[in-house]
């Protein structure tokens, strides 16, 4: 809010061949590899209706990721990796923090659980803990800056004392907000002032154990929340907004914000310290500026950059980098905004949401995910005979919404452009499918609602049908769960517009 993507050598079984076609062969692979920095994935769980573990890692290696980057250890999905040839970092929540903070044998506890398992007899090849997900972001009001680096060393000794920190690595993912400039000027860039003599000891001690500094860079939040930010700078290889900054010229925001903490690095002594981009992508909907066009412009730039090798004006080499995200989550908080559930590569039934190239040796774009079992083809719609009128449809429509997703809705939406009726539909549908289509789901009162088999679906808004699913989870990311009040008031203001 990855390291490196590319063919998964590691799993595949090599033949005997010929010696002058393995040496051919031998000199595309490298090639390939050499020419890739590559990309990782986030994939984050929070969703009402999650696909198998073992069907995600499935598509993680058709789609020749070689780095995922969870929020959690979640057992049965660390399972999965087994054998895989997929390098992980797990995560420790937020909420986990103050206990491994004020106990090493929690730390060691947490280590032999979630590390040291996996890795010895489950062939899972976890190579990063993060410790906490964006601690210091204002709306926690401070509430983990004394657990952060307490955890993050106890963990590390924990590592240490099991004989695996020369191959585990700790590191915490940060938001962009730790550092900023006065100017806008990367080379005016250092660490927030409230904050500095933490991020100094934090990065110090990252240094002193060859661990990277993992940071959140996310250009739409520009965007999203700067007034008048021109929209061309949001994008790689622009020509209609540039920032020249001492004999270097930016083309795009990331970048620029990029050597900010380059900056930062460099004036307080850790210039040469690694950095890790921790979550990096575009949202597809919820919000005007969140749509198809935009994500694939914006994530195909960065590819670009990271197959040619191009870095940023201060570090010229391939960012090491995590794609935010894998999956759309339709059970995360749309506190920060309706655009929260949608940043995904994929929807959350794993078929890909436009063409990305990803450098890989699937050059045809991305590969969905295989075996996915949908419920059957009805929808849940405003019966032709109910009223607009009626006085149940508000309240019908704020309990659907709270308890299902419709994000979708709203200006400058994939669904902005639908009716009154229409939006009554998508909200309803969207309860009934995330209730496995019980016949009870669409039952509203003075007979609002009627089943169909006729899909309601129109041009870029799509009423979707809900995918089988074994369990049903909150999962984690980052510490941000559903929020009922901010269902409530968007769908009041959704309701003021077309009612």
């Amino acid at each position: 809010m990855g390291l490196v993507k590319g063919v998964a050598l590691s799993t595949r079984r090599q033949r005997q061949q010929p010696l002058g076609l393995a040496l051919c062969c031998l000199s595309i692979l490298q090639l390939l590899l050499s020419s890739v920095s590559g990309i990782g994935v986030n994939w984050g769980t929070q969703t009402t209706h999650p696909l198998p573990p073992s069907t995600v890692v499935t598509m993680l290696r058709d789609n020749g990721f070689q780095k995922v980057k969870l929020f959690d250890a979640d057992s049965a999905t660390l399972n999965a990796f087994a054998n895989s040839g997929i390098q992980i970092m797990v995560g420790i929540p937020n909420d986990m923090l103050y206990t491994l903070a004020n106990s090493e044998q929690a730390a060691d506890n947490w280590v032999a659980k979630n590390v040291s398992s996996h890795i010895s007899s489950g062939g899972v090849d976890i190579r990063y803990v993060a410790v906490g997900n964006e601690p210091f972001l204002s709306t926690y009001n401070g509430s983990f800056l004394g657990t952060t680096l307490p955890a993050l060393q106890n963990i590390h000794s924990a590592l240490k004392k099991a004989g695996l920190d020369t191959r585990v690595k700790v590191t915490v993912p940060l938001n962009a907000d730790v550092y900023e400039s006065p100017t806008n000027l990367p080379s005016d860039g250092n660490f927030r002032s409230d904050i500095q003599d933490l991020m100094l000891s934090i990065v110090k001690f990252l240094s002193d154990n060859g661990a990277p500094f993992t940071v959140n860079i996310y250009p739409f939040i520009s965007l999203y929340t700067t007034p008048n930010f021109p929209l061309g700078f949001a994008f790689f290889n622009n020509s209609s907004s540039t920032l020249t900054d001492g004999g270097k010229t930016y083309d795009n925001v990331f970048d620029a914000n990029h050597d900010t903490l380059v900056w930062a690095l460099q004036k307080n002594g850790y210039g040469n310290l690694s950095i890790v981009i921790g979550e990096v992508g575009w949202p597809t909907d919820g919000d005007m500026n969140a749509n198809l066009n935009y994500a694939q412009q914006f994530n195909q730039g960065f590819m670009n950059n990271v197959i040619a090798g191009k870095g940023t004006p201060m570090r010229p080499t391939a960012v090491d980098a995590y794609l935010f995200s894998l999956l759309d989550e339709d059970a995360k908080s749309i506190q920060p905004g309706n655009f929260e559930r949608h940043w995904g590569l994929f929807y959350i039934d794993g078929q890909p949401k436009y063409a990305l190239s990803l450098g890989t040796l699937n050059s045809n774009g991305l590969v969905p995910a295989r075996g996915v079992a949908y419920l059957s083809q009805r929808w849940c719609v405003m019966s032709p005979s109910a009223s607009l009128d009626d006085p149940q449809v508000a309240s019908s429509v704020s309990y659907a919404c709270a308890r299902a997703d419709c994000t979708s809705l709203g200006y400058g939406t994939s669904c902005g452009n639908l009716n009154a009726q229409g939006n009554i539909s998508y909200a309803f549908n969207s309860y009934y499918q995330q209730n496995n289509q019980l016949e009870s789901a669409c039952l509203f009162p003075n007979n609002l609602s009627a089943v169909t088999s006729n899909d309601p679906s129109t041009g870029t808004c799509k009423f979707r049908i809900m995918i089988q699913s074994q369990t049903v989870t909150s999962g984690a990311e980052g510490g941000r769960w559903f929020s009922i009040s901010s269902f409530v008031t968007f769908v009041g203001v959704f309701l003021s517009a077309f009612l």
